[in-house]
């Protein structure tokens, strides 16, 4: 991958060519705008957004609603339909000559009444619903209610009270001549009671029924409560039909998905040429925009503006200033490492002056985390079930490249696996085993702290690459070469006795060590105002080799990782074989744990070294180049 060189452009173009200029440029797609600036010229005035851009706005809406509702009732196939539809493909010019040929609003006034009548149905099922458990509660009335609301000198009264309530209830109701009451049902904390009492003492018994929290019950309908309960399991079918009858005309209305896709992909287009206006300023006659382009695109742009214009416009274009961090950046894909631009870019873009990390990171990325999971079965089975995913799925390219990450990284980890050995931890061994992860920990210590060297030895030459590059050479010295000299003097020196250097030797090693420590303390912080500030920031600088000595350290994780894995693995093959010796119960129970136990440990291990290695580009190799925070190019299109 390498960031696309990029050319800015000022063009002045007449006001009536705006709406198609903004057309074909959208056509064009590889347009970035920038708010228009021109300190020299106060009498400038800026572009308002038209006012038909709420109409726009509320067609948008109506028809992302639509597509949201079919993904509401059916996400599955209204996915499928989007997927095996996709828009991405498709010219402006065949989006919009497909737009124009539907007109949604016919539509959109059906979806909208099937809506209201589904939510209708909703609602008045939930009060059946509710009114049905309180009507169960009385069934044991059986009759009508007309009938015990016909008396003429007694008052009936329905309710319910509070368990710890009923005994002191009854024992008040004692004071009233002629008073009845009988327990209809009850639960664990409330009783529903009827209450039969004289009309002329009617104000009296409620005070009676309100003091001992009684909650009256007011029923309003003719017949049994249990001919109401009947009612009301008919209405709630007749409503069960109408929601199933509303479903299967929304599921008819699936076949307009592509056609809504089209018109929202359309109406969004419209709505970035009428929003992007915000950017411009103009004369009474002239509009000035200003904006970003490829530079590989230069002439094709050119010949874009003339055209339209008919040579009524002046267009500058020019060099980017490579230290603007306003420069979008583009990032250009292409084979294998772009899989890996995720990774990047999850992190940050890179800046116009820096250079894009992927292609490097890539390699190491792809070594490290096969050797942070090291086994082969386990790679074989990434590497499967990627594949047919791949072979079988239907995804957006977004999704597509990160199943195809791990599909690349899945041949890394069984090239580890093979060399450790390793298949299911020592269920298999392997005859390529050059590795002992039981017995050669020293050896796969050093050789991960071997890997570390050379990804901090890459870093800081990419440091100096973008340095050199961007005319800074004697910085590169400062901040690269004499890091170099350092820490190289210094890890020589304190192998010494290993490689059996001379005395003389070592005095070399220790003075280049000393020219090294001494020139990152004068020109470490070079750029102070006063020699106190120039110092005090130098020795802060030296004070930077003890995060390299973090750094190395921090690369141990590529043993401890894929020996950890690979001891988990053998846990639980131990405790499988143990359970196999118990007969048929226990290959039944050990074939489970075997299942269950090495798919968690093949989720554990992928997921800790997705997550480790990234952390090792990010914090370790990024932080002694990577600037980032590079602003995206912004496509003219949607």
């Amino acid at each position: 991958m390498a960031i696309v060189k990029m050319k800015k452009f000022k063009l002045f173009a007449l006001e009536k060519d705006r709406k198609p200029l903004l057309k074909e440029l959208q056509k064009f797609d590889y347009v970035h705008f920038v708010k228009t600036t021109d300190e020299e010229n106060e009498d400038l005035k800026e572009i308002q957004i038209p006012e038909n851009i709420s109409l726009l706005k509320e067609k948008s809406q109506k028809v992302k609603w639509m597509i949201n509702y079919f993904l509401k009732f059916f996400p599955k196939e209204t996915k499928e339909e989007i997927s095996n539809n996709s828009t991405e493909q498709l010219l402006l010019v065949q989006i919009e000559q497909q737009a124009d040929k539907y007109d949604f609003n016919k539509d959109y006034e059906t979806l909208d009444r099937i809506s209201k009548e589904i939510e209708a149905n909703k609602e008045e099922l939930l009060n059946l619903e509710i009114r049905e458990k309180e009507i169960d509660n009385w069934r044991n009335i059986k009759e009508p209610l007309e009938n015990l609301k016909s008396f003429k000198t007694t008052k009936l009264f329905f309710g319910t009270i509070p368990r710890k309530s009923l005994e002191s209830l009854k024992e008040s109701l004692k004071g009233f001549d002629k008073v009845y009451v009988e327990e209809i049902s009850h639960d664990s904390t409330l009783f529903n009671l009827m209450v039969l009492g004289l009309k002329s003492e009617e104000k009296e018994i409620r005070n009676q029924l309100k003091t001992h929290s009684f909650t009256e019950l007011d029923f309003n309908f003719k017949g049994s409560f249990e001919e109401e309960h009947e009612k009301i399991k008919l209405r709630e079918e007749e409503i069960k039909k109408l929601e199933e009858k509303s479903k299967n005309e929304v599921e008819q209305l699936l076949k307009i998905i592509p056609k809504l896709k089209i018109q929202d992909t359309y109406l969004d287009n419209l709505l970035q040429r009428e929003k992007v206006v915000s950017n411009f300023k103009k004369t009474d006659t002239v509009d000035i925009i200003e904006g970003y382009i490829p530079a590989n695109m230069e002439y094709e742009f050119q010949k874009l503006v003339t055209r339209i214009s008919n040579k009524n416009s002046y267009l500058e274009i020019s060099d980017v200033d490579k230290e603007n961090p306003e420069v979008p950046i583009l990032l250009k894909n292409s084979g294998i490492t772009g899989l890996f631009s995720s990774i990047t870019q999850m992190y940050a873009l890179p800046r116009y002056n820096e250079i894009d990390p992927t292609a490097i990171l890539s390699i190491f990325y792809w070594v490290f985390f096969g050797m942070m999971v090291a086994d082969f079965a386990y790679g074989l089975i990434l590497c499967l079930v990627s594949g047919i995913v791949l072979m079988l799925g239907k995804f957006n390219e977004t999704t597509r490249k990160f199943i195809k990450f791990f599909f690349a990284l899945s041949f890394s980890t069984m090239i580890w696996g093979l060399l450790y050995g390793s298949a299911f931890g020592d269920l298999i061994k392997l005859p390529t085993q050059v590795l002992d992860s039981s017995k050669d920990f020293m050896s796969i210590l050093i050789l991960s702290i071997i890997f570390g060297a050379v990804h901090l030895v890459m870093g800081l030459a990419i440091k100096a690459y973008i340095l050199i590059k961007n005319g800074r050479f004697m910085d590169a010295i400062y901040d690269v070469f004499l890091w170099y000299l350092t820490l190289a003097s210094l890890i020589m020196l304190i192998l010494a006795g290993r490689f059996g250097f001379t005395e003389f030797t070592k005095n070399i090693l220790l003075g280049c060590t000393l020219v090294g420590m001494l020139g990152i303390v004068a020109f470490g912080a070079r750029d102070a105002e006063t020699l106190v500030g120039r110092i005090g920031g130098g020795l802060y600088s030296l004070y930077g080799i003890t995060s390299y000595i973090g750094d190395f350290v921090s690369y141990l994780r590529l043993m401890a990782l894929g020996l950890a894995g690979g001891f988990i693995a053998v846990a639980i093959n131990i405790i499988v074989k143990m359970l196999v010796g118990g007969g048929i119960l226990g290959i039944i129970l050990g074939v489970v744990v075997f299942a269950f136990g090495q798919s968690f440990n093949i989720f554990l291990s992928f997921l800790s070294a997705y997550v480790h290695t990234s952390r090792l580009m990010y914090v370790e190799f990024f932080s002694k180049f990577y600037e980032g925070g590079g602003k995206a190019f912004r496509k003219f299109r949607v």
